[in-house]
């Protein structure tokens, strides 16, 4: 309910505690948006190529999520790129209109995926989907709890304290487990690619705002999905 605008049944009750109870179970939602992007590309690909089957896939996973980690990155770049005075750049992260910064940071990373998604061959599609909708929504859980939230309020505020070190460890286990079933051997350097980025990332977002924000969890989680692609990649390229 979170995460993606997928149905949820009716007797699913929506309450703060079961909210910041979820957050193990964020990878696993990824393999359910990254099978549904992975459809798209294959028919896609079968009705017009694999050009169109990457813009397929890229709209496909911002339509099933309603571009929730879109909206974080822009706003990020906007509020981060806007201003030097932290209030200033939270404030302006909460302004619902988009400026320069987070349109230029949405239209390079989405040109970025689509290109990049492009180059995959059929039978890695859904290995190499699952696998960075998996790592993308992992990075979420080391970013809240290595990290203070800057904010009295907004969309991570539930889970800011309630990623304990065993919810952060089997949610790491799993991510683990699925990343070695989807890319076996090559797991072992992209995982550690993905965990420098993240040690990147949150030394620069201390820097910048002193913590996190919702916000810049959903760039994180974009930029992963967009790094995962980058790297399974490579081995495409002629």
């Amino acid at each position: 309910m979170f995460l993606t605008r997928l149905p949820a049944p009716s007797s699913v009750q929506w309450s703060e505690k079961e909210l910041a109870a979820s957050t193990p179970w964020f990878p696993a939602i990824g393999i359910v948006v990254g099978t549904i992007a992975s459809l798209a590309w294959l028919v896609g690909n079968a009705l017009w190529g694999s050009n169109t089957a990457a813009v397929a896939a890229v709209a496909a996973t911002i339509l099933v999520t309603g571009a929730f980690h879109e909206d974080g990155l822009a706003d990020s770049a906007d509020g981060i790129g806007g201003a030097f005075d932290v209030s200033k750049k939270l404030a302006i992260m909460r302004d619902s209109r988009i400026g320069t910064y987070g349109s230029v940071a949405l239209m390079l990373v989405i040109i970025a995926k689509v290109l990049a998604l492009a180059l995959v061959q059929p039978s890695a599609v859904f290995p190499t989907l699952i696998t960075a909708h998996v790592l993308a929504r992992w990075t979420s859980l080391p970013l809240i709890y290595n990290n203070v939230y800057v904010r009295e309020e907004g969309t991570g505020k539930p889970f800011a304290a309630t990623v304990t070190k065993s919810r952060l460890f089997y949610s790491s286990l799993f991510t683990l487990m699925v990343v070695l079933l989807c890319v076996q051997l090559k797991s072992l350097y992209l995982i550690v690619t993905v965990v420098i980025f993240l040690w990147l990332a949150q030394s620069w977002l201390r820097q910048k705002l002193g913590g996190i924000t919702g916000d810049t969890l959903g760039a994180a989680n974009s930029l992963t999905e967009l790094l995962v692609y980058l790297v399974l990649t490579v081995q495409f390229i002629n």
